[in-house]
């Protein structure tokens, strides 16, 4: 008995360590196949999605290649969240996620113990000896799948003494035809691990050994609850992935719940039957009645199928459901150009009045930012750090369509005047986009700030309040003067310049003051002291903003 026990321990902890292994090589091959593919991988979900039955083969496609239902959609919270995809257009890529994440289990259903040695090794030397960047990816890619493939090997090994087990095989006679304890183990399990492949793969392992077939126990009827229970607690991953991310990029999390939920009523009242189905289209395959591996990961693959055809037909409806189960209006998010319009350049002045438009539109994103990055220095929000970076990216790119806009109209015959607007312009877009810059640095700050505890002195805070203050009502007021092209009112605004440079100066030394009697943490002090930098120097890019609306561009 004492043997016994020891014996099952061990094979526990080779599990655990084959599991371990398995996970490890999972992620390396994700990461090498998105190193080497990622933006293709991004623009591929971003473009191709318009179709729901294109939408349903390119989220099989690239879930089979990265090997994660989770990873996939992640990356399509992530999409929505930044406005590159709508949700309508997630939801067939979600379908497609989930059948392209069980050619893992099929992977694990067949003998590949012979592969993991030769994959490893030569996804090593690649990885080693390669130069160019592809060869490196390729070798990580085939290092995971060797380490994957061990993993296996090791699960299946350290299953080995269950079988032999009395203890286990009165558990397994107890509670093995239990349904509900199945679902619920698979729910769990997928839920820490964050990977239905994995738990999959243990199942699999378990049906390959012989565990699950312990006194003639019928291994489908255990696996399939358990196999159940891995599609929903796979959506944890893309559940917290949405936590603080916007109401469609919820709605992607939510919809992959709802997809795996579904699925599970449908197929449940089917329980007596699904293993006798499970065991005929096993069969057609090729896969005979002694191998439970290949009959597992076949079911695995038949559930996602049956939902995804079913439910395709009826994605309006599907996404009506999302939508009513979480409630609210969706935020359009406009990273486009508005105004830009290169039909007008024949039309050189209100070409520049659209350009106008559009960059103080880019001015006004800025300027939300920097209140944005300055408020999280008094409380930090995760979820509004990834709002800030994709405005930021928002920034980035309409600075970049302006430009592109700008460089065009120059070509077209243009009079003095217009020619130096648009240069002005020009030097506008650029200030503009550094100020973007700028409320990233402090919003980094603030996140330094958050991680290490750090507490600014009342005086700080104070100071910090005040100089913000003006920094705001100074910025804002020179995109309104630009917006009218008042250069009166820019004048008025660009005279808060020195008041800023004084206040930074001032503050500065009341710091060293505070430092020097001990008054404050040093730490706190270096974020205090970079973060009244940035604002000092948002006040002098507002000001060449400034200069641009007056005219004045032999000033900047």
């Amino acid at each position: 008995m004492k043997l016994e026990a020891t014996s099952i321990w061990f094979g526990i902890l080779v599990l655990f360590g084959g599991l371990g292994l398995f996970l490890f090589g999972m992620f390396l091959m994700s990461e090498g196949l998105q190193l080497a593919a990622g933006d293709r991988l991004r623009r591929m979900l971003e473009s191709l999605t318009r179709n729901r039955v294109r939408g349903v083969l390119v989220g099989t496609g690239v879930t089979a290649l990265i090997q994660s239902s989770s990873a996939t959609t992640v990356m399509l919270v992530g999409l929505v969240n930044a406005g590159l995809m709508k949700f309508s257009q997630s939801v067939a890529v979600i379908f497609g996620a989930n059948i392209g994440t069980t050619v893992t289990g099929q992977i694990v259903a067949f003998n590949v113990k012979t592969l993991s040695f030769p994959c490893i090794g030569l996804g090593f030397l690649l990885y080693l000896a390669g130069n160019k960047r592809v060869w490196k990816y390729s070798g990580q890619i085939l290092l995971g799948f060797g380490i994957l493939f061990l993993g296996i090997e090791l699960m299946k090994g350290g299953l080995a003494p269950l079988s032999n087990s009395g203890t286990f095989e009165n558990w397994l006679v107890r509670y093995g035809g239990n349904w509900f304890l199945g679902l619920l183990l698979g729910i769990i399990i997928t839920s820490l691990v964050q990977s239905s492949s994995a738990t999959t793969g243990m199942v699999i392992a378990m049906g390959a050994t012989g565990v699950l077939s312990i006194r003639g126990a019928d291994p489908l009827r255990i696996a399939i609850p358990i196999i159940l229970g891995c599609n929903i607690g796979t959506c944890i991953t893309a559940f917290i992935a949405s936590l603080g991310a916007s109401m469609p990029a919820k709605r992607v999390a939510i919809a992959h719940y709802l997809f795996n939920i579904s699925g599970t009523v449908l197929f449940l009242p089917f329980l007596p039957w699904l293993p006798k189905l499970t065991l005929r289209i096993s069969e057609l395959f090729g896969a005979g009645p002694d191998n439970i591996a290949r009959q597992i990961a076949m079911f695995h693959t038949f559930f996602n199928m049956t939902m995804t055809l079913i439910w395709l037909p009826f994605v309006n409806q599907f996404i009506w459901l999302v939508k009513k189960v979480k409630r609210g209006e969706e935020p359009i998010v406009e990273r486009d150009p508005l105004f830009l319009d290169p039909r007008i350049f024949h039309n050189p002045a209100l070409a520049l009045e659209m350009a106008r438009k559009e960059i103080t539109r880019m001015g006004r994103i800025t300027l939300d930012m920097l209140r944005t990055s300055v408020g999280y220095l008094r409380k930090m929000d995760r979820g509004g750090k990834k709002q800030l970076l994709e405005m930021e990216s928002i920034v980035d790119g309409l600075a970049h369509s302006i430009i592109e806009y700008l460089s065009k109209l120059s070509q077209e015959p243009l009079a003095d005047e217009q020619s130096e607007r648009l240069v002005g312009y020009m030097h506008a877009v650029n200030d503009i986009e550094r100020i973007g810059d700028h409320a990233e640095n402090i919003m980094y700050l603030a996140v330094n700030k958050s991680e290490d505890g750090l507490a600014f002195t009342e005086a700080a805070k104070q100071e910090l309040e005040e100089i913000s203050s003006t920094v705001f009502d100074m910025y804002e007021g020179i995109i309104d003067a630009f917006e009218k092209e008042n250069s009166d009112e820019a004048r008025h605004y660009q005279s808060f310049e020195h008041l800023v440079d004084e206040m930074a100066s001032r503050f500065r030394r009341n710091h060293l003051g505070r430092l020097n009697r001990g008054e404050c943490d040093g730490s706190a002090g270096v974020v205090f002291l970079d973060t009244l930098s940035n604002l000092e120097r948002v006040g002098d890019l507002a000001n060449n903003v400034g200069h641009v609306t007056t005219g004045a561009l032999e000033k900047l």
